[in-house]
């Protein structure tokens, strides 16, 4: 007969992680945030913290959503007025690209391009009113993970859109 005493505990583990490493790039945007993901992996396979008190306290996820990105796509332009995206890349490969619209920002008009997934994995935290749009540079379906602020509301949604070929953002994806 199988005991709850026939379980071993976990040993403790003292791991100097590089995970949620802040990163920064060249010009970043205000307020965007971008941090290191780490791979844990071993003989069955691997795991990935994609949030988590120890790396962001103070942060809750109310609402966590699994997106797949069809081979060659382009989801794009979007921005949130209430809520701040988080999205995790650990897979595949993405082309991220943000564009600061806040008149009273610093980095007001800044265009950041990001290349992110399995190659450079990160958890990339999109404030308020910076549009935002990823194309999967893959040739196979990948996804990304978004852990928002705030949780979706059907009946007020937190979303406005404009087609990727809008001439106002000054990127074209190739």
């Amino acid at each position: 007969m199988l005991r709850l005493e026939d379980f071993k505990d976990d040993e403790p583990w003292d791991h100097p992680s590089k995970a949620f490493h802040e990163l920064t790039v060249e010009n970043q945007i205000h307020g965007v945030r971008i941090h290191r993901l780490e791979r844990n992996t071993d003989h069955r396979g691997d795991l990935t913290v994609l949030m988590s008190d120890h790396f962001m306290p103070g942060f809750s996820t109310p609402h966590v959503y699994l997106v797949t990105a069809a081979a060659a796509s382009i989801r794009a332009w979007v921005i949130h007025k209430r809520q701040s995206d988080r999205l995790a890349y650990a897979g595949g490969q993405f082309r991220m690209v943000l564009y600061d619209l806040r008149p009273d920002a610093p980095t007001y008009g800044v265009l950041n391009v990001l290349e992110v997934g399995a190659a450079n994995p990160v958890v990339l935290t999109i404030p308020p009113f910076v549009a935002h749009g990823v194309q999967n540079r893959g040739d196979r379906d990948a996804q990304f993970v978004n852990m928002p602020t705030r949780a979706y509301d059907p009946g007020n949604p937190d979303k406005a859109r404009l087609p990727y070929g809008h001439p106002g953002i000054p990127f074209v994806f190739d």
